[in-house]
């Protein structure tokens, strides 16, 4: 009874500030619908640049053969600017540009092998699927014209071919649209270090700073009690942003205008029903983890520097599964956010999810749940937590 009168207590001082409230709530249900969108149609756009396979080249008239070969295969051959390299570096430009030699009619009718320079600039990421259509047309015209000069020669043209490779893919079906919607488990991990925090501090050093944590502490009240019924009004507040983020997620599900986009997304309920079951232990430890930090503050811009640490670890702790060579080991279920990211990708990409997915990052995060508050409690029977400077 006496967490819950703290409880009360401590949402009622948060809910005064309605203003910051009602902010964070509302940026946390249209994250999910910004980012989708944005990613809908820069996927769409680049659809439709691909889909026109235009393919940019140097004097197309001095190699009137390789542009006859790639009006053939359904592309859109245009004259190169003036200025191509600098378009290109400026990005303005994201399709590759053929270069044939002067003297590339000449030399291929001599049965020469003429040098064709492909310049393009692949740091921008929307200009890698251009980039691979003017390879494959280019790896086209070659692979024609070596066929055509071997066939001349009395020769069958399958010697070029010294083994048939078939492909065979063992990812599962929504594994790519897994690595685009890595961006929900990596803002859901945010959301739930930076959604409470201010809620964090304020009810910590906060308190501290506006010198009511001393009467507060006069009370009657175990610390305990008062640690777990502050702890309580952070953790609602983390998680009803969370929840909000992935219903904003779900939503815009619906909206999504990129066919390929939308086809390869697995976004549905029993999605979101794993990221709750994983967030909600993870929030809960979160919000212990920041109040901790933040109590050590002296004031609330130093508590706050505090908790933007932690934040950060986090965030970069969330994206080590991009980089690692190794997926799904056991010891990763018992680091916080690399086992919730985990288990969340492992969800998306429709694979089958063991107790050890389950469990494990739970029972790590109660863990420095209790083991965070149970410190709190300590630190505020501590008199330089009040009075020290």
């Amino acid at each position: 009874m006496i967490v819950l009168h703290v409880f009360r207590k401590e949402l009622l001082d948060a809910l005064r500030d309605r203003r910051s409230w009602a902010v964070a709530l509302v940026i946390a249900f249209l994250s999910g619908p910004v980012v989708f969108s944005v990613m809908s149609r820069l996927i769409s756009d680049d659809e439709a640049r691909v889909a026109e396979r235009k393919v940019m080249v140097v004097a197309p008239e001095q190699s009137p053969t390789l542009v006859n070969f790639l009006l053939r295969s359904g592309a859109q051959v245009e004259q190169a600017p003036a200025e191509y390299e600098a378009a290109l570096r400026a990005g303005t430009l994201l399709n590759a540009v053929i270069v044939p030699p002067i003297d590339f009619e000449s030399r291929l009718a001599l049965g020469e092998v003429p040098g064709v320079e492909m310049v393009f600039d692949d740091s921008y990421t929307r200009a890698i699927p251009m980039i691979e259509t003017t390879r494959r047309l280019l790896s086209g015209f070659n692979h024609e014209l070596g066929v055509l000069r071997v066939f001349a020669r009395g020769v069958s043209p399958q010697v070029l071919e010294a083994i048939e490779v078939q492909n065979r893919n063992l990812a599962p079906a929504q594994a790519n649209g897994a690595r685009l919607l890595f961006v929900i488990p990596w803002v859901a991990l945010t959301i739930a270090v930076f959604g409470a925090y201010s809620v964090a501090i304020d009810t910590t050093a906060g308190e501290r700073e506006r010198g009511s944590l001393e009467p507060l502490l006069m009370t009657p009240v175990a610390t305990r009690a008062l640690a777990a019924g502050k702890w309580a009004v952070v953790v609602v507040y983390s998680m009803a942003i969370v929840a909000l983020t992935l219903m904003g997620f779900l939503l815009s599900m619906r909206f999504i205008s990129s066919e390929t986009f939308a086809a390869q997304m697995r976004l549905q309920w029993r999605e979101i029903l794993i990221f709750c079951w994983v967030l909600v232990p993870f929030t809960a430890m979160t919000s212990a983890v920041n109040m901790l930090a933040a109590t050590f503050g002296r004031n609330f811009k130093e508590a706050q520097t505090y908790v933007t640490y932690i934040a950060l670890a986090v965030q970069s702790t969330a994206v080590a599964p991009v980089v690692m060579s190794t997926r799904d080991a056991l010891w990763q279920l018992l680091v916080p956010a690399l086992a919730q990211t985990a288990v969340m990708m492992k969800a998306l990409r429709g694979e089958p999810l063991s107790p050890s997915d389950m469990f494990l990052p739970a029972v790590t995060c109660t863990a420095i749940t209790l083991l965070c508050l149970g410190m709190q409690a300590r630190l505020l029977r501590r008199e330089t937590i009040i009075f020290g400077k």
